[in-house]
């Protein structure tokens, strides 16, 4: 990545700034990675810096470790089976309103293999010798960095003019990663949908035709704009319903929140969720609203509906303890059946 660096200087110095190089980070002489916006100073108990070969994730959401000899961190130093032991950092989330701490991730579990090197990791080869033994397969770069999306780049460093790197704009290609087994089904758990399902969420709708880079510049992360202050998106929804923003039946809904908001409700959970006022720590790629659907799960809470719920795309403000009036199912029923039809 930072060979690429030399030449694209004004990509690298954003693109560094993004999630996805930070994906998978190295421990190096026993000092913790360094992060654009946060920090990983602690550990689980027992441990040192000393202790950890990888820290996993650590950019915005939640930082689980894994041991010199690459297994994932589930119980205190040569043991198991302590169900309660807690191995995974969650950074204080104020949307979901929960402070920063610890939480069990397969706690007690004895040697927890890292499995994630596909998506966590740049030239990922699962048949390839691993550098530890709880590491499934080998990679080059950890993180997902600029040859993981553009592939090899030696011969177009040697001859930048005469060969070309890959410029994919598929959005299959982001699909590699973005997506949980096959993409006919968004997958839940716990009240929410599992994160980086936002291929299967697009899946289930006609804006599966927008590529997801004419929305997202694929070097610049959501995060670091909205630390920036700055749009998220490359595009906004008014750009093509903007009908549909015109003609609103709320003359406060304009004025106190967004089309996300109500479009791309925070259906996903990352790290934390609190499922009483229906919120997650990631926006949803569904958007579609069924307004005669007050639920969002099918039965037995595996798989998320394909349209956006009134639980999420309103009972996250119109809850008794939320921003905005509690409401009845009928009253958001009533309210939200030709919301958006001209008057």
């Amino acid at each position: 990545m930072e060979k690429c660096g030399e030449c694209h200087t004004d990509t690298y110095e954003v693109f560094i700034k993004s999630g996805h190089p930070y994906k998978l980070n190295e421990v190096v002489d026993g000092k913790p990675p360094e992060y654009p916006f946060t920090e990983v100073t602690e550990l689980p108990e027992g441990y040192t810096w000393d202790d950890i070969s990888y820290v996993i994730g650590g950019y915005n959401w939640k930082a689980r470790f894994m041991n010199k000899d690459g297994y994932i961190i589930t119980d205190a130093p040569g043991e198991s089976g302590n169900e309660n032991y807690v191995s995974q950092y969650n950074f204080a989330n104020p949307v979901v309103g929960n402070d920063a701490g610890w939480v069990g991730y397969h706690a007690g579990e004895a040697d927890k293999k890292y499995d994630c090197g596909p998506c966590h990791t740049t030239g990922y080869d699962i048949d390839a010798p691993s550098e530890l033994p709880g590491i499934v397969g080998a990679w080059t770069e950890p993180g997902i960095r600029c040859e993981e999306c553009h592939g090899p780049g030696s011969l177009h460093a040697d001859n930048p003019r005469g060969v070309a790197m890959i410029v994919d704009r598929d959005s299959e290609l982001c699909g590699q990663c973005h997506l949980r087994g096959g993409s006919e089904a968004v997958n839940a758990s716990g009240g929410f949908i599992k994160h980086h399902e936002q291929y299967e969420e697009l899946f289930q709708s006609k804006h599966l035709t927008i590529k997801c880079v004419q929305c997202h510049d694929p070097h610049v992360g959501v995060i670091q704009l909205r630390k920036a202050g700055e749009q998220t998106t490359r595009t906004s929804c008014e750009n093509c319903h903007f009908q549909q923003a015109k003609w609103q039946d709320s003359d406060i809904h304009p004025e106190v929140a967004e089309c996300i908001d109500c479009h791309m409700p925070r259906i996903t959970k990352s790290a934390v969720g609190n499922a009483d006022k229906f919120t997650g720590d990631i926006r949803t790629h569904l958007m579609a609203i069924d307004p005669d659907q007050v639920g969002q799960f099918s039965e037995d809470g595996s798989e998320a509906l394909s349209q956006v719920s009134l639980d999420f795309a309103c009972r996250s403000c119109h809850n008794a303890d939320g921003s905005a009036s509690e409401k009845t199912d009928d009253e958001l029923l009533e309210k939200a059946d030709g919301y958006h039809a001209k008057p």
